[in-house]
C-alpha cells in the first residue's frame, strides 16, 4: 500500500503525513490518533526516496518503538522494515557506549538504582552537612540539567553546588556510575561541546512522540540533534505527566514560539472512547487554570456512549472484593482477561487485587516490579545479581559492604577506596589481596568479612545450572516479595533466547527502571496510572480514588505556585487514565470505564501510600473521595455504594 492509501486529502492525518515543512508540530489529544499519523508520514518519507538509515523515530518506550516498526512493516513500504524506532534513553545510551564518545566523556553510562543512592550519600554527608543536605545537592545537581523552560540546562549555581558537584562526579567516576539522571544530559554535553560530532549530522529526518513528556536537557538532545534535520514533534500538554523528571508541558507550547515558518496541526477527535468519557475527560482537564490553548477532545459519535459506573465501598477490602468479583464476571461472560487494564496508584491496591485475583483462577500481570526494590532483601538479592554478572560492578559492591551498618561503614570505605584509587587497583582486586592477607589497611576487618559472604553466595550461583537456575535461587517462585522481580526476569532470559549474562542483566535493568507494558496480551493487567501511558483497553478500571492518591498528597513545603501547578499535574494524570478505555462497537465492546474508592482503610496501608486520612479511628482510616471525581461534569454518572 502507498502511505495515502485510504486517507482524506481533507484529513489532520493527511496534512501531517503530507507536510513539507521542515518543522512541524502536532498537538494531539488522547486516542486521535498520532501514532496513525507518524506511521504515514515515515512511510511518505519512505516512498520519497528517503534512507530508512536517515530518519529517527524517538518513542517514550520500547514497546511504542517495537509497534510503530510492526506497523511500518505491514504497510509494505520499501525501506520500511530497516526503520529503527528507539527511546531517547536507548540513543543517548548507544551514542555514549561509543569509544569516541566515551573518551571525550570520561564516564561510564552505567545508571544507579534509587537504592544504591543511600551509600552515596553516606560517603558524602560528612563534607556536605548530613544526609538531608546531600540529598538536597543531589536534587539540585539533576535539576541543574532539567530546569525550566526559560533556563539553559547543566549550568551549577554556587560554590556551594560545585565542591558538591566535584565530590559527587569524584564518586561515580571511581564507581563508573551515573545518577540516572545524567545519561541524557551527558549526552546533551557532549552534543553541545562538539559541533563537528558525527552524531549530530547522523539523521536527515526525526520524529519525536510524546514531546510533552521530555525535560529541558533531553528537548536540548533534540534540537542539538535536528540542527540539519527535519523535525517533526507530537505530543499533547493535557498528557504531561512527568514533572518528577523535570517535564513541563510549556515544553511542547513553547516549542512554536521562535519558529514562525512551522507548521502548527492539530488531532482532536477522540476516535478511542466512547462519547460519554470524552466529554467527561473534556470537562475534567478543563479545570486546569494554565492551559494557554484549552483543546476540547471533539467526541465520534460512532463509538456511542459507552458503560460507565463509578462506585464507593465502605472498605478497601469492600473495594478489593468489588472489583474481583466485577472483573471475575467479566471474564466468566467471555470477557477476554486482557482487555481488562486495572491502574491503581499504589501496590496498597493494586497487590491485594492481584492476589485475590490469583486466588479466583483470573489469568492476571502486575507491574509493580520496581517498587518491590523499596524492601532490603530485594536489593541485596538484585546487588548479587550485579555482581555475579560483572564482580567489577562497583556500585553494587559498595552497597552490599555497607548493607546494615547505620553509616554504611563510610569510614573504613573512605581508606579503602583511597588504596584503591592511589594505587590503581579495583576493588574486588584489593578485597581479594585483604582477604589472602597480602594486603593490609587499617579499620577494614568488617569490609572483608562481608566480602567473603559475598564471594560464597557468588560461588554457590556459579555452581547452578545456568541463569533460570540463578533466577529461581534469588527470586523463589513462593517468595511473593519478588514476584514481580521473578517473573520480569524470566522474562527478560526468554525474549533473549540465549544465556549472555551481560545483555540479560543489560535488559532486566532496563526494564525495571523503565517498565515495559506490551500492548497485547492474554493477561488482566494491573499498574499505576503512569504506566499505562500510550495504552488503550476495552475494559478499564481506576481503583483508589481518594484524595492523597488522586491527587496526591501535597508537600507542605511547596508554594502556593508550585502547589497549584502540581493539582494540575495530577489532573492531567486522571485524565490519561480515564483515556485508556476504548470503544469497539462493532465488536461488542461499549467500552467500559469504572472508578471505584473506599471510606475507609488500615491506617497504616493509608500512611503507607502516603494518603493523610481525614480523621483515624482504632487503627482505621476515614478517606475522602478524589474531587476529581466531583470535575468529570455532566457525562458522569452518579457514583453509587458498593
Amino acid at each position: 500500500m502507498t502511505w495515502s492509501d485510504g486517507l482524506d486529502p481533507a484529513s489532520p492525518a493527511y496534512q501531517v503525513a503530507s507536510s513539507q515543512n521542515s518543522q512541524i508540530r502536532v498537538v494531539a489529544g488522547p486516542g486521535t490518533g498520532k501514532s496513525f499519523a507518524m506511521k504515514r508520514r515515515v512511510g511518505r518519507l519512505l516512498e520519497d526516496g528517503i534512507d530508512p538509515r536517515l530518519i529517527l523515530p524517538v518513542t517514550f518506550t520500547r514497546v511504542a518503538a517495537e509497534d510503530l516498526h510492526r506497523e511500518l512493516v505491514g504497510m509494505g513500504v520499501i525501506g520500511c522494515e530497516e526503520i529503527e524506532g528507539t527511546t531517547l534513553h536507548s540513543l543517548a545510551f548507544r551514542m555514549l557506549s561509543r569509544n569516541h564518545v566515551l573518551a571525550a566523556t570520561g564516564r561510564n553510562p552505567r545508571p544507579l538504582n534509587d537504592f544504591e543512592i543511600k551509600p552515596l550519600i553516606a560517603d558524602l554527608k560528612d563534607a556536605h552537612g548530613g544526609v538531608i543536605e546531600v540529598k538536597k545537592f543531589i536534587k539540585a545537581f539533576e535539576a541543574a540539567w532539567a530546569r525550566l523552560q526559560h533556563e539553559q540546562p547543566g549550568y551549577v549555581q554556587s560554590e556551594q553546588d560545585r565542591d558538591f558537584a566535584n565530590d559527587l562526579l569524584s564518586w561515580l567516576t571511581f564507581h563508573r556510575a551515573m545518577l540516572i539522571g545524567e545519561v541524557i544530559p551527558h549526552l546533551y554535553r557532549y552534543l553541545r561541546t562538539n559541533p563537528a560530532a558525527q552524531e549530530r549530522a547522523e539523521y536527515s529526518h526525526i520524529l519525536v512522540d510524546e514531546y510533552q513528556d521530555l525535560n529541558k536537557a533531553e528537548q536540548g538532545v533534540i534540537e542539538l540533534l535536528s540542527t540539519d534535520a527535519e523535525v517533526c514533534i507530537v505530543g499533547d500538554d493535557d498528557q504531561s505527566i512527568y514533572g518528577f523528571k523535570h517535564a513541563h508541558p510549556d515544553g511542547i507550547r513553547d516549542w512554536i514560539a521562535n519558529r514562525e515558518q512551522a507548521d502548527d496541526l492539530s488531532l482532536t477527535e477522540c476516535r478511542r472512547c466512547p462519547t460519554d468519557v470524552t466529554e467527561m475527560a473534556t470537562h475534567l482537564i478543563g479545570h486546569n487554570v494554565n492551559r494557554p490553548v484549552p483543546r476540547p477532545l471533539t467526541p465520534r459519535d460512532e463509538n456511542g456512549s459507552g458503560d460507565v459506573r463509578i462506585v464507593q465501598f465502605a472498605t478497601l477490602s469492600a473495594e478489593v472484593a468489588g472489583v474481583v468479583n466485577t472483573i471475575a464476571e467479566m471474564v466468566g461472560t467471555g470477557t477476554p482477561p486482557g482487555d481488562i487494564l486495572v491502574l491503581a496508584q499504589r501496590k496498597a491496591i493494586g497487590t491485594p487485587l492481584y492476589e485475590a485475583l490469583v486466588a479466583r483462577g483470573v489469568p492476571v500481570k502486575s507491574y509493580y516490579a520496581e517498587s518491590e526494590l523499596d524492601v532490603e532483601d530485594a536489593q541485596r538479592r538484585y546487588a548479587i545479581l550485579k555482581l555475579f554478572v560483572d564482580r567489577e560492578d562497583r556500585v553494587a559492591l559498595r552497597w552490599l559492604l555497607g548493607r546494615g551498618s547505620a553509616t554504611w561503614l563510610s569510614g573504613s570505605y573512605r581508606r579503602f577506596r583511597d588504596h584503591c584509587e592511589e594505587n590503581d587497583v579495583t576493588p574486588w582486586t584489593a578485597l581479594e589481596r585483604l582477604g589472602a592477607g597480602v594486603l593490609v589497611i587499617p579499620h577494614t576487618n568488617r569490609l572483608v568479612e562481608v566480602f567473603h559472604e559475598v564471594q560464597s553466595e557468588i560461588q554457590m550461583l556459579e555452581d547452578l545450572e545456568g541463569l533460570a537456575a540463578v533466577i529461581d535461587h534469588l527470586f523463589p517462585e513462593d517468595e511473593g516479595g519478588v514476584r514481580d522481580l521473578r517473573a520480569l526476569a524470566l522474562q527478560v532470559l526468554d525474549e533473549l533466547g540465549e544465556e549472555n549474562r551481560d545483555e540479560f542483566l543489560s535488559e532486566l535493568s532496563d526494564a525495571i527502571t523503565k517498565p515495559e507494558i506490551p500492548t497485547e496480551i492474554e493477561d488482566v493487567r494491573i499498574m499505576s496510572l503512569h504506566k499505562s501511558k500510550g495504552l488503550s483497553s476495552p475494559v478499564t478500571f481506576v481503583c483508589g480514588c481518594v484524595q492523597g492518591l488522586l491527587p496526591r498528597q501535597a508537600n507542605q513545603a511547596m508554594t502556593d505556585v508550585e502547589r497549584q501547578a502540581d493539582i494540575e499535574e495530577q489532573r492531567r494524570l486522571f485524565y490519561v487514565g480515564i483515556t485508556r478505555v476504548k470503544a469497539v462497537p462493532d465488536q461488542g465492546k461499549p467500552g467500559t470505564l469504572v472508578l471505584t474508592y473506599s471510606q475507609t482503610m488500615p491506617v497504616a496501608d493509608a500512611l503507607g501510600s502516603g494518603i493523610q486520612p481525614a480523621a483515624v479511628d482504632y487503627g482505621t482510616a476515614h478517606l475522602i473521595a478524589s474531587p476529581f471525581i466531583a470535575e468529570l461534569g455532566p457525562s458522569a454518572p452518579l457514583p453509587v455504594a458498593g
